[in-house]
């Protein structure tokens, strides 16, 4: 007999209205307490520029871009004003990493695939050393609202738009995405249509977001992610429980050709290979969170470079844990579902929705505990649409830099104009979640969107800090042809996938346990992660390869075009003195070119005047050495 189909009750509905209610008083009070320090901080722009700098953590870098007046109340609701905890950020850095198709698509593809997407959470460590040692001092030492501001100090505006542009195409359709996967969970459990649960979702983002910054959205991530952990262990404690212990659980994947954790096969069209997972996911994790503005924003948030680097180190462990806990969850569910696999069943249309089906049939009779899960799913949901709108309000209230508009508003007015941009990018982002339905597996897309997209900006940020005669056509030419000739791939495959070109082999799903009256669906099946050889081989590439491609392509590209293009012109980089004392402590010395604008002391000793270069050494007492180095390689240390 067909299990039968449970829904929520009062309690449940109790339990996730809860969440939303706490995470909407989160929002409300730090709008509140916003509103009432506004007047304070506009008295003290009016009187004298100087003495609202004194609030401003970028203050010194820049006051010379920006009027003191305008920045106060928008510095607030962006970055708090940079001094913020540590423990707080580093969870809501946490919680806007951990999305809900985190929750809900990596179960699937365990489920589907084998486990060894373990690999993926190990492989953020490997992306420390380049994130601490080079990346976290550098956007201390530039201090911008925006992380792209830095294009446009080394190659000029037109570069910065253009990486304002490609981030914001990738944030929204991703936060589309984001929401569309506890919507589907809840409209799982509830029987409510998804379209109707996520315009009510949207509703509170924006809501709380809005009203209170980036306070609200740091104790919001922080309320939610112990939410998301709550909910996480106490479904797979339940389930457990019920199979019969861990002993059950892996005994039964084994059997069934799913205890190998490691596949050691270099085909690069393998979907979860150990280089794959590894290398690829290394790269992208390094990329992620080296050039992505919704990381780099909360480095800015805490007032030192050693508690950026704890925030990294605490980010890290909690993501490894959760990518364990899913990886978990997935082998689960097929414990569970061994012997009438549900989507060949018909009782869930998508792999996506098992995790929730997972949690009605083990704990549906307990009062509120599904509301608990999905308030978990939902809690990952939140978090990440409400810091990728914050984010997305920083970037292009950044880019009114210079404008007469911005140069007019008052303190006041430049709070209400980021909530403007982050209100309309959240009605953006909410207007492409009808595209999503088409789109194939949530967890793949989504890191297929995150690798393209940050593994060029990465590649872009390299370029500018350690290429010395890198120019605007390079990093123009080069960004536009790593994300095309990756854009290109993740199209065609997607295309590939709809027209049955691309099949996606799972490994073998039985339903010799089914009812006799349930209705069954082929589902193909064969050597996990392998794909039908119908497509071409660019589109069979593990979506994991993607980030490193796009890198690769970028830089590479970069390089060869501004090598070309500075050969028919005299003109320098456009770099001012903050944008170009780039590395920031890294070893071995690095070199990064300084047009003649730069405000050091030409050096009389056989010094070219038209460019430049500056060696940085160790950073001592939050002072840079650097030499002026004539053509003899002589100069004598500065402190900058």
């Amino acid at each position: 007999m067909e299990p039968e189909k449970r829904f929520f009750g009062w309690e449940d509905y109790t339990v996730f209205a809860c969440m939303l209610v706490i995470s909407t008083l989160i929002g409300l009070y730090h709008g509140v307490k916003f509103r009432i320090r506004l007047p304070w901080m506009s008295g003290g722009s009016s009187s004298s520029s100087g003495s609202s700098a004194s609030d401003l953590t970028a203050a010194a870098g820049r006051q010379e871009q920006q009027s003191g007046p305008s920045d106060s109340s928008a510095e607030e609701f962006l970055m708090g004003r940079g001094q913020m905890g540590t423990l707080p950020v580093a969870l809501s850095m946490l919680a806007s990493f951990l999305s809900s198709i985190t929750l809900m698509g990596q179960p699937a593809e365990v489920y589907l695939f084998g486990p060894q997407l373990w690999l993926f959470g190990v492989a953020a460590f490997l992306a420390i050393p380049v994130v601490n040692y080079v990346m976290i001092p550098f956007f201390h030492k530039m201090q911008l609202t925006s992380a792209y501001e830095y294009f446009g100090k080394r190659f000029g505006r037109k570069v910065q738009r253009l990486a304002s542009v490609l981030f914001t195409i990738q944030m929204i359709l991703y936060l589309a995405l984001v929401l569309y996967a506890p919507a589907l969970a809840l409209s799982q459990v509830t029987g409510l249509h998804t379209l109707f649960v996520v315009t009510a979702m949207y509703f509170v983002v924006i809501f709380y977001t809005t009203i209170g910054g980036m306070k609200a959205v740091v104790w919001t991530d922080t309320f939610q992610v112990v939410v998301l952990y709550v909910a996480m262990l106490a479904v797979l404690i339940k389930g457990t429980i019920d199979i019969g212990g861990f002993g059950v659980v892996w005994e039964t994947n084994a059997q069934n050709g799913r205890g190998d954790l490691f596949k050691w096969t270099t085909d690069p069209a393998e979907r979860y290979s150990v280089w794959t997972t590894l290398v690829g996911a290394a790269l992208l994790h390094t990329a992620v969170y080296g050039a992505n503005q919704l990381q780099v924003q909360r480095y800015l948030t805490v007032p030192s470079i050693a508690q950026a680097r704890r925030m990294v180190w605490i980010n890290c462990v909690g993501w490894t844990v959760v990518v364990l806990l899913t990886v978990y969850a997935g082998m689960l569910i097929f414990a569970k579902y061994a012997l009438c696999d549900p989507i060949s069943a018909g009782r869930v249309s998508k792999a996506d929705q098992l995790f929730p089906l997972f949690v009605m049939d083990t704990a549906g009779s307990l009062a509120g505990f599904p509301g608990l899960f999905v308030a978990g799913i939902f809690s990952a949901g939140l978090s990440t649409v409400s810091t990728g709108l914050n984010s997305l309000a920083a970037i292009w209230f950044a880019e009114l830099d210079g404008s007469d508009f911005k140069a007019k508003l008052t303190d006041r007015q430049a709070g209400l104009t980021v909530k403007l941009l982050a209100l309309g990018f959240g009605l953006l982002s909410f207007a492409l979640v009808f595209v999503v339905p088409y789109m194939s597996g949530l967890a793949p897309v989504a890191i297929a969107l995150s690798s393209f997209f940050s593994g060029a900006l990465f590649a872009l940020f390299m370029l500018g800090m350690f290429v010395p005669f890198a120019d605007a056509v390079g990093a123009t030419v080069g960004l536009l042809a790593g994300i095309g000739v990756v854009g290109w791939m993740t199209i065609g495959a997607q295309i590939a996938t709809e027209a049955g070109q691309i099949v996606n082999l799972p490994l073998p799903l039985s339903t010799s346990g089914c009812a006799a009256n349930a209705t069954l669906s082929a589902l193909s099946s064969g050597r996990a992660g392998s794909t039908a050889d119908f497509a071409w081989l660019p589109y069979r590439v593990s979506f994991l390869w993607y980030s490193a491609l796009s890198l690769a392509i970028t830089f590479a590209t970069g390089v060869l075009v501004s090598a070309v293009s500075s050969r028919f012109t005299d003109a320098s980089p456009a770099s001012s003195s903050s944008a170009s004392t780039t590395a920031f402590g890294v070893k071995p010395v690095c070199w990064v070119a300084v047009s003649s604008e730069a405000s050091l002391e030409e050096e009389k000793e056989d010094a070219r005047p038209e460019k430049l270069l500056v060696r940085v050494g160790d950073k001592e007492a939050g002072a840079l050495q650097v030499s002026v180095l004539g053509r003899g390689g002589r100069g004598r240390p500065r402190q900058l």
